[in-house]
């Protein structure tokens, strides 16, 4: 899976953000993709099923 992650403090609102900055990597779970990110404060985003190749 790739785990997107918006680079804020929690409870950061939005609109007091000067740059919108994600990051995105691939592991086979959240915790794991946290841990590949530290010590980054993070807000998760999304998860996307990785695509093989053909």
């Amino acid at each position: 899976m790739v785990y997107t992650f918006l680079i804020a403090r929690t409870g950061t609102p939005i609109a007091h953000l000067s740059k919108v900055r994600t990051r995105s990597v691939f592991a086979k779970n959240e915790t794991q993709a946290r841990e590949a990110l530290a010590p980054m404060p993070l807000i998760f985003l999304s998860r996307t099923p990785a695509r093989r190749a053909s």
